[in-house]
């Protein structure tokens, strides 16, 4: 089997079992690794997109069949999320690559910082549905999707637990669908001028399909606190090591 494969299917595996269990972080761990592969950004961004899109929706079909996915929710975030990806695919052309890396790391670091301060809040969600400041969540996360390849589970979630009454489970089913749609619309954009390695998507296409699965069961199962730490730990540690092969020239 190449290598290439090999390294694909290891890569959507982490990438769908963080989704599956959090709803969030697979694209701030999945685009470092993509970059280890010697992509050049914008076109491991574009890859970043297609696999957590295709990870998400595979995540979110099963759960979409339980009932746990809110669709007026997938709708708001989606509707204005979509053409905040454009306009960030749009702003990347004339960001330098060092600044959108910094960025990408700060915002991988507050992502962990917040993940680990909200470990132990209550899992449910309060009030009402508010529809505007979800709309303002949904254009924030196209924004960054399109600009640094990220699904923006991290703005979703937590979004959906304080303007709605979803509980956890449900938030992060309702995350999965609103990554699909937002990623999968950014794909499309950027593969009209791009041609990645089917082998590349293949591979991650199959290793996030899987992994979404066993994130899935695992949600159920082991979800809590601890995780939710082990995984803001492994976003900072992520973090580190992209400034360091990006920036400083590390390995």
């Amino acid at each position: 089997m190449p290598p290439l494969i090999v390294e694909a299917l290891a890569i959507g595996a982490l990438l769908g079992v963080l989704l599956g269990l959090t709803g969030a972080g697979g694209s701030l761990v999945a685009l470092p690794l993509l970059l280890s592969l010697h992509l050049p950004l914008r076109d491991a961004i574009g890859v970043s997109l297609a696999a957590v899109a295709l990870t998400a929706l595979i995540g979110a079909v099963p759960r979409a069949r339980q009932g746990q996915v809110h669709w007026r929710s997938v709708l708001l975030l989606s509707v204005s999320g979509l053409p905040g990806n454009a306009c960030g695919q749009w702003l990347g052309h004339f960001v330098p690559e060092a600044l959108l890396i910094i960025g990408f790391c700060l915002l991988v670091l507050w992502s962990a910082w917040r993940m680990w301060r909200s470990a132990a809040l209550p899992r449910g969600g309060q009030g009402p549905l508010r529809s505007l400041p979800l709309v303002g969540i949904g254009l924030g996360v196209g924004l960054l999707s399109g600009l640094m390849g990220v699904g923006g589970g991290f703005l979703v979630v937590p979004a959906l637990l304080w303007f709605t009454p979803l509980s956890m489970l449900a938030a992060t089913a309702t995350s999965m669908a609103v990554i699909a749609v937002v990623s999968g619309g950014g794909f499309l954009l950027y593969l009209s001028a791009a041609q990645p390695s089917p082998l590349l998507l293949g591979g991650l296409a199959l290793g996030g399909g899987l992994g979404v699965l066993l994130g899935n069961q695992l949600a159920h199962r082991l979800g809590g606190p601890v995780l939710q730490r082990i995984f803001a730990v492994l976003l900072v540690a992520t973090s580190l090591s992209l400034a360091a092969q990006k920036l400083f020239g590390g390995a």
